[in-house]
């Protein structure tokens, strides 16, 4: 079975690793690259988010903890979009402590409240039926972004 808490983690795993990867840089195309990577990583699990988990979340487990989701994601893409101005600028220390901040706590409350609650509240159907969606939305985004490198090669 897909387990979309075990996916979900994941995400924060290697999110968390671009972001040290990041902490740790210096300005250059290296950085704008971890920058993309980041970013990309970062819309797409949330879009998964929204769309797969945060709906379940709302009708299963609590209003509340789908509405702090949603302004979290928000603050988050304010973040993203300020890392994106400032990563070659003087100031980008500061950017990645701020969404590093921002991630760290959104992934506590959801590894340590939501996910668990989550898990109690579903069967195993409905987790596997979660997890599918999971993978079929990442493996579009993974044929979206090789059809854009084709299409910028040409």
């Amino acid at each position: 079975m897909n387990d979309p808490v075990a996916i979900l983690k994941r995400d924060h795993r290697e999110a968390s690793a671009l972001m040290q990867e990041l902490a740790d840089s210096k300005p250059g195309a290296k950085r704008r690259r971890t920058v993309e990577k980041l970013d990309k990583a970062l819309l797409l699990h949330m879009e998964i988010e929204e769309k797969v988990l945060y709906p379940v979340v709302q009708a299963q487990v609590s209003e509340e903890e789908a509405e702090e989701a949603e302004i979290e994601h928000g603050l988050i893409r304010v973040a993203l979009e300020e890392l994106q101005q400032l990563v070659d600028e003087p100031g980008f220390g500061a950017a990645v402590a701020m969404i590093v901040a921002g991630v760290r706590h959104h992934v506590k409350d959801e590894e340590t409240k939501v996910f668990p609650e989550l898990k109690a509240k579903l069967d195993r159907d409905a987790l596997a039926e979660m997890g599918e969606a999971v993978m079929a939305m990442k493996k579009a985004a993974r044929g979206q972004g090789r059809s854009r490198a084709r299409a910028t090669s040409s």
